[in-house]
């Protein structure tokens, strides 16, 4: 990402906050609530709503129709159908999970090669360090939720997200987006 593309991103970002402050602002809601609304269409949207629109598209595509089931909520965590009302949300945490450590590992590694490529390598970076820290910023609370459960995290979470960002990571490097590559005539078509 060029510079100037770089700055036409931030700003595209510093308009659909600054929208969204107006919005809030003229129907009188804080900047807090504002902000609090932000991280949970966040949160929400890379677990809950995310595994909604599979729900869905299973049942449009390959009509398979997941079911629920409404349970009584008063219960003693002791009893014989303990188990029925436990929530059975690991896979829920692992798409936001997985969002993180790219993100978080982006951010090192695009700061180590900045450090290692010198001055020039900055520019280029500033933009996707800006787009990296925005969606770690509104992750946030939910890291703290994951990291503050003292060893209660289930590991299959932290496998499963180290594993798809591994996989993700691995893709993005081998399909290097960002590189043109010119052939050997000097014309570009479709592969450039």
């Amino acid at each position: 990402i060029s510079n100037y593309a770089s700055a036409w991103f931030i700003l595209l970002f510093i308009s659909i906050a600054a929208t969204g402050i107006l919005e809030l602002r003229w129907s009188g809601v804080g900047i807090e609530d504002w902000w609090r609304n932000e991280q949970f269409w966040v949160i929400g949207g890379t677990s809950a709503h995310l595994f909604a629109v599979f729900q869905g598209l299973l049942k449009v595509l390959a009509g398979i129709d997941t079911n629920f089931t409404v349970t009584s909520k008063a219960s003693d965590d002791d009893g014989d159908f303990a188990e029925l009302y436990v929530f059975k949300w690991t896979s829920l945490l692992i798409p936001p999970t997985t969002v993180l450590v790219i993100n978080l590992v982006g951010v090192v590694a695009g700061v180590s090669y900045a450090i290692n490529s010198g001055y020039q390598s900055w520019g280029p970076l500033f933009g996707k360090l800006f787009f990296a820290l925005w969606v770690i910023v509104h992750l946030y609370p939910f890291l703290k939720g994951l990291l503050g459960r003292q060893n209660r995290t289930p590991t299959i979470v932290i496998v499963w997200s180290i594993l798809l960002a591994s996989i993700f990571s691995l893709l993005w490097v081998r399909i290097d987006p960002f590189t043109k590559t010119t052939p050997a005539n000097g014309q570009c078509g479709i592969d450039c």
